[in-house]
């Protein structure tokens, strides 16, 4: 009997640091070892019809997105060694003003790795958050600014765009067309339908995501992508409503909460 095609509806998973839960630029609540990275890759190729970039999909092929944010080292010594090994590829969203920096991949290792099939996208430009730190006229210029140095660094074009910290003001999605982006991949948990949704939506993968939580996003069971989006809003909520210090108090208090 002829094995059911996977479908086209998928997930993007949004990796931050691999392996040691400590160094410059890495928040220990996203750092996965190596171990657990290797068995979500297992999953996804088994479950999930393989490991692909945002664009990949866009251009017709399933699969599980991969994206990695923030340009940290450990992408490259790491990342990148484990996704060539089982043929896989992946969105990696840097700030040009980071890149180079301790703990940060050079322009170098981004160049190999974008020759090694990988994706190098716009993280924008310093890692400003762009709800709360630009003004809209701040915002097209580091997203032009951010875009532009990655093409002439890596010489292949950048079309897509991650909003550090999550942080998405209005118009996000109409000001990075402007700024020769054609999807924003954002924060906000949930599943990707089609291609011509301009921001996607990404799962946020922590250190200790349970293999089941994993294959349960995978083959559409239960409510945890749904509790997901509950917890979003609420965060998305203090992070509008009362500024960033809020946010972040809040969200320390929900990480201290098993049941968050």
């Amino acid at each position: 009997m002829k094995a059911a095609p996977f479908p086209r509806t998928t997930i993007a998973l949004m990796y931050h640091a691999l392996g040691a839960a400590k160094g410059p630029g890495v928040d220990p609540h996203y750092a996965v070892d190596m171990p657990r990275f290797s068995a979500h890759l297992a999953l996804c190729i088994r479950h999930g019809g393989g490991v692909i970039t945002a664009n990949d999909w866009i251009g017709g092929r399933r699969g599980v997105i991969f994206t990695f944010d923030d340009g940290l080292e450990s992408n490259y010594t790491l990342g990148f060694p484990a996704l060539a090994a089982v043929g896989a590829r992946a969105d990696f969203f840097v700030n040009p003003a980071q890149v180079g920096k301790p703990g940060f991949a050079s322009w170098g290792q981004l160049r190999e790795m974008s020759d090694g099939g990988m994706s190098i996208q716009s993280h924008g430009l310093d890692h400003s958050y762009f709800l709360t730190d630009l003004s809209p006229y701040h915002l097209r210029e580091d997203l032009r600014r951010s875009r532009i140095e990655i093409e002439q660094q890596i010489g292949k074009p950048v079309t897509l765009l991650a909003p550090p910290g999550g942080r998405s003001p209005a118009m996000l999605e109409y000001i990075a067309r402007e700024c020769g982006y054609t999807h924003v991949l954002d924060s906000k948990p949930g599943r990707i339908v089609s291609e011509q949704e301009r921001t996607l939506s990404r799962l946020a993968v922590t250190a200790n995501l349970p293999l089941q939580q994993l294959e349960s996003w995978l083959l559409r069971r239960g409510t945890a992508v749904f509790r997901l989006q509950v917890r979003y809003s609420v965060l998305d909520l203090a992070k509008r409503a009362f500024g960033d210090d809020a946010y972040r108090n809040l969200r320390k208090r929900l990480l201290r909460t098993p049941a968050a």
